[in-house]
């Protein structure tokens, strides 16, 4: 053995310092691949685990949380509470958010704890820096006093005693700074970027008098949490849910699996093209090394041996290519993370992922495990051309032309196989899916992919044949340079099948996601101008940002009504209340507005039937209307009765209608105003859509507006008032937010394609050395051999081009017919970006011609002596 891994340093030497640029454009290309699949997991875990750690360490000894959801539980609750067995205490706590106010401050905003302050700051593992001592409690309690963590106070330039101007709920209040907040052992937490307020001052300061955003029980050391539970359960209202802290964490995770599993998914396309560069310079280090080969055998060499050789060189290749790209995607996964987190606060729940990662544990294991993966993706994609040495005889690997030639008697077994793989893909996108999960689709895709990278080496064969076809009988020099590099392209199938498949899969996931992203968007546009139709949209400030927490940061008072009603040129509000409730243990979305003004002055697009007549009707019966999404999840349909956990009780309410939604993955609940106070006893408005009068002009009933709820509320902080245009175009500007992670991933795969084309070409550059002298000595100019090198890239690019479009074409099928929609539920129409469709070729030709280029220069300058050395 130890002979047998001194060959091996040797022979890697060797091959490394003879063929820098190849191991280098390897190198390069496995690593991009694993930077990609590193950066999402990291940013995907570093997000995940923000908001555990938020949940977990705000919680402290916490054992159970009884929550109301966004209506909140009454304070009275916990007498019952407190009194339940095994119960040891109860606390009181709001959670809610503080925006800061003044020049260049508009957007500071900071969540608000309101706790018991004497109470819980010991136990939940913080301590007050306060300048203030015991006498002075009164000070520290008085209603506009408020503690901030570290980070806050560096951001906000606030120090102890300082008076800042916030904005809690939709009034403008003052407060002074009464302390420091820090984690009991001086390490950075949470707390750190938090705000807290003694629960009785919150009450006041946020109009939330009598009510809570949720209860905080610790219970008996021993205790059965479970049985504990269940007793609170008992005394509580029905809608009032008990769980443990940790389960909120669990409720994000699953909210976001599919998002989160489709961007891990899209990020393994880096390292499924990455394969294919490992077995093209694998195939090119066997093909350039047959003789080698043939020595190992007669001096004893195993077939094993040969085959763990080549093993141990993609490995070493893989282990380095590994190793950088762990330490690139780490860095990656810093602004991925800010992406990520966003995307998720702008679509499912409020978050913060800075993207401050740091050299921990975490960091090292997802080294490791990057270097893992490389070595994983190397020794893959070069187990074929291993075996392939490995199994080649003696006498035979000293036969020339043998390599290539067993690839060509296999291109005809290879199509075979590519068609048996297209159709396993079409059988396997009529199943369904798995939990939730489109497994069949991502399999139908893999087969895809697979199927068309088989048949390659099959359409380079096919293109030597139809090029002679069409070639004119009086093409002359340029049609002999075409031809030769025809003819090459052709007498090499497996190992430009392999290049041509790698820019197929990078072109196909392009194409296949551009069509999926624009027919989306095209699908949204549609739903976008037939339902958002108000006016002016009178919201809470940050409505559309996504960094709102608790009920009061999201929701306006009902007073401000017949304020609204009143405003000249105003010809009707709608009251919308928009909340998070369980139905059938599906957390959604429950809405809530004047459904008959609604069908009066908008619509639903319903999926039977007229929206108008459907809105009335539930107005009129009592029952709801639910969105596609939540049908497909619970089974329903119209006609059937939908079972809602109510705070008066379990009501069975009529399903009127389907319609199509795109503002939610979770699924969202219609009912009409009235029927919802009735149920619900909830009087908080999230936004007012306002009609205006015909020829009303905008800007002034929009001064009037503010003018008006400055007179009923001098302190207030005027709310965001939103044109109907700007409206559709932040939600336009979210939904592309969503999918720029995508067109990073698309850009990393097109990139390894490219670094592909560029090694099969310098690769082919160096075996061709003395067939480029030749044609030098017999009168070839320099231009005339960079011209076939580039004509040899073109038609490697034409054939890769050809097989990614129809690759594409199949893949948006799949990603818009079966993942998409077992997925999140959405029925997205499709239709055919042209300009974009050519934007993706485009760019996958000028990659193609760009990789070409400099093995073309390189060519042109090799010194015709030595090519021709060994004549």
């Amino acid at each position: 053995m130890p002979a047998f891994l001194t060959v091996f340093r040797l022979l890697v030497t060797a091959h490394v310092t003879e063929h820098p640029l190849r191991t280098l454009l390897t190198v390069i290309g496995v690593a991009l691949g694993v930077s990609a699949s590193v950066a999402v997991r990291t940013a995907n875990l570093d997000v995940l685990q923000s908001f555990e750690q938020a949940v977990l360490t705000v919680a402290g000894p916490t054992t159970l949380e009884i929550s109301g959801g966004d209506v909140g539980v009454n304070e009275d609750l916990i007498v019952f509470v407190r009194g339940a067995p095994g119960v040891v205490s109860a606390s009181p706590v709001i959670l809610q958010v503080a925006r800061r106010l003044g020049e260049a401050a508009a957007e500071q905003v900071v969540q608000v704890l309101g706790l018991d302050v004497l109470a819980e700051f010991e136990s939940r593992g913080i301590r007050l820096k306060a300048d203030r001592t015991e006498q002075d409690l009164g000070w520290l309690l008085t209603p506009n006093r408020i503690f901030i963590g570290r980070e806050v106070a560096a951001q906000w330039d606030a120090a102890t005693g300082d008076e800042l101007t916030l904005q809690l709920g939709p009034r403008r209040t003052t407060v002074v700074v009464a302390g420091i907040l820090e984690e009991a052992s001086s390490r950075t937490s949470i707390w750190d970027q938090l705000a807290v307020m003694d629960i009785a001052a919150a009450q006041i300061a946020f109009g939330m008098v009598g009510r809570l955003d949720r209860i905080d029980v610790i219970t008996e050391p021993g205790a059965d949490v479970t049985a504990v539970a269940d007793a609170i359960r008992r005394v509580m209202p029905p809608h009032v849910t008990v769980e443990r802290p940790a389960s909120r964490s669990g409720q994000v995770e699953q909210m976001v699996r599919a998002f989160r599993l489709n961007l891990m998914v899209l990020s393994w396309v880096g390292l499924l093209v990455g394969i294919f560069l490992i077995y093209n310079t694998m195939s090119f280090a066997v093909a350039q090394r047959r003789r080698e080969i043939g020595i190992y055998r007669t001096i004893g060499m195993t077939q094993a041996h040969v085959t763990v050789l080549f093993l141990l060189e993609a490995a070493a290749l893989g282990v380095l290519g590994g190793l950088v790209g762990s330490l690139s995607g780490t860095l990656l996964a810093r602004k991925l993370a800010v992406l990520v987190g966003r995307t998720i606060s702008d679509l499912y729940v409020p978050m913060a992922a800075t993207g401050a990662l740091g050299l921990g544990p975490d960091f090292w294991a997802m080294c490791v495990e990057g270097v893992g993966v490389g070595c994983a993706v190397a020794m893959l994609g070069a187990l074929g051309p291993s075996l392939d040495a490995g199994g080649t005889a003696a006498a035979r690997a000293l036969a020339p032309g043998d390599y290539e030639a067993r690839r060509q008697m296999r291109a005809g077994l290879l199509g075979v196989l590519g068609a048996t793989c297209l159709l396993a893909a079409g059988l396997l996108s009529f199943a369904g899916p798995i939990r939730g999960v489109p497994v069949f689709g991502y399999l139908a895709t893999f087969c895809v992919l697979a199927g068309l990278s088989s048949l390659a080496p099959f359409c380079i064969g096919a293109l030597r044949g139809s090029a002679l076809r069409q070639r004119p009988a009086n093409s002359g020099l340029q049609g002999a340079v075409r031809q030769i590099a025809v003819d090459h392209a052709a007498r090499n199938p497996g190992r430009n099948g392999v290049t041509v498949s790698a820019l197929m899969v990078g072109l196909a996931i392009m194409i296949g996601v551009v069509v999926m992203v624009r027919s989306f968007r095209h699908t949204v546009e549609i739903w976008i101008n037939e339902t958002v139709v108000a006016d002016i949209v009178v919201a809470p400030s940050g409505w559309l940002r996504g960094s709102e927490a608790g009920t009061v940061g999201r929701s306006l008072p009902p007073s401000w009504m017949p304020v609204l009603t009143a405003i000249p040129g105003v010809s009707g509000v709608d009251e919308y209340r928009d909340v998070r409730v369980e139905v059938e243990g599906q957390r959604l979305a429950l809405v809530s507005r004047d459904l008959k003004l609604h069908a009066a002055r908008s619509r639903y697009l319903v999926r039977r039937g007229e929206s108008a007549e459907a809105l009335m009707r539930a107005a009129d019966t009592g029952g709801v209307l639910v969105s596609e999404v939540l049908a497909t999840r619970l089974g329903v349909r119209e006609g059937d009765t939908l079972n809602v956990t109510t705070p008066e009780g379990r009501r069975s309410l009529p399903i009127v209608a389907v319609f199509y939604d795109y503002a939610t993955d979770g699924g969202k609940l219609v009912m009409d105003r009235a029927l919802y106070r009735q149920l619900w006893r909830d009087e908080l408005v999230t936004v007012y859509p306002l009609y205006l009068e015909e020829g009303a002009p905008i800007d002034r009933v929009r001064a009037d507006i503010v003018s008006a709820l400055q007179r009923l509320d001098p302190d207030l902080q005027p709310p965001l008032l939103i044109r109907n245009a700007e409206l559709r175009r932040e939600i336009l500007e979210i939904f592309d937010r969503t999918f720029l992670l995508t067109y990073v991933l698309e850009a990393i795969a097109v990139v390894i394609a490219m670094l592909g084309i560029v090694n099969t070409l310098v690769t082919s550059v160096l075996e061709r050395r003395r067939e480029f002298a030749t044609l030098r000595a017999i009168g070839a100019s320099a231009a005339q051999i960079r011209q076939l090198v580039l004509w040899e890239a073109a038609y490697l690019g034409a054939v890769g081009i050809t097989l990614g479009v129809a690759g594409g074409a199949v893949l948006a099928v799949l990603l818009i017919k079966v993942i998409n929609r077992q997925s999140f539920g959405w029925t997205i129409q499709m239709i055919v970006p042209f300009g974009a469709f050519m934007q993706a070729i485009g760019l996958a030709a000028a990659a193609t011609l760009v990789a070409g280029y400099f093995p073309a220069r390189w060519a042109a300058k090799q010194p015709v002596v030595d090519g021709l050395r060994g004549e």
